[in-house]
């Protein structure tokens, strides 16, 4: 079986640290996105516990021991309870598309990178192998087409079923 059309074996430490690569783009983005909703949380809280204490002060409702109680109610509660579901929702949603879009382009690169490797090292039988569907497609196909020119230059005969087998 010709080297090029044997897939790439990962050693273990490439099965290890991959996905944590992939994953840290993923990361960032719910950092930032968390920091955000918490300075959000934090001026909304802040907006309003100011708000509650000027009309305590204006109209003297409630005895200032008792302010607290009378804000925890039922419909604290509730509201409560629906941003943290909110919040919770937003999390899953945030992780589950940055997951998505980074196995889409983080996938590709890996093998891109792999192709490189083995080029830069002389074997221009190496041909990029990525999902069909995957992000980066046309490169990975005019990149094949590079390695094809290197080995017509370089005189090392083309393996036909290359060409094509830039798919899965």
């Amino acid at each position: 079986m010709p080297k090029s059309r044997i897939k790439p074996q990962r050693n273990l430490s490439a099965v290890m640290i991959e996905p944590f690569k992939q994953l840290k783009l993923g990361v960032y983005v719910i950092a930032v996105s968390l920091t955000f909703v918490i300075l959000t949380a934090l001026v909304f809280l802040n907006a309003f516990f100011e708000q509650y204490q000027h009309v305590m002060e204006v109209f003297q409702v409630i005895d200032p021991k008792n302010q607290w109680a009378m804000v925890t109610n039922d419909v604290f509660f509730k509201n409560a309870i629906r941003l943290g579901v909110l919040l919770v929702s937003f999390i899953a949603v945030i992780f589950s598309v940055v997951f998505h879009v980074t196995h889409k382009y983080y996938g590709p690169l890996v093998s891109i990178n792999r192709f490189i490797e083995g080029v830069s090292k002389g074997d221009c039988s190496q041909r990029v192998v990525i999902r069909k569907g995957d992000e980066l497609q046309e490169l990975a196909e005019n990149l094949n087409k590079m390695a094809e020119g290197l080995q017509k230059r370089h005189g090392v005969p083309i393996d036909q079923g290359n060409r094509s087998n830039n798919q899965k």
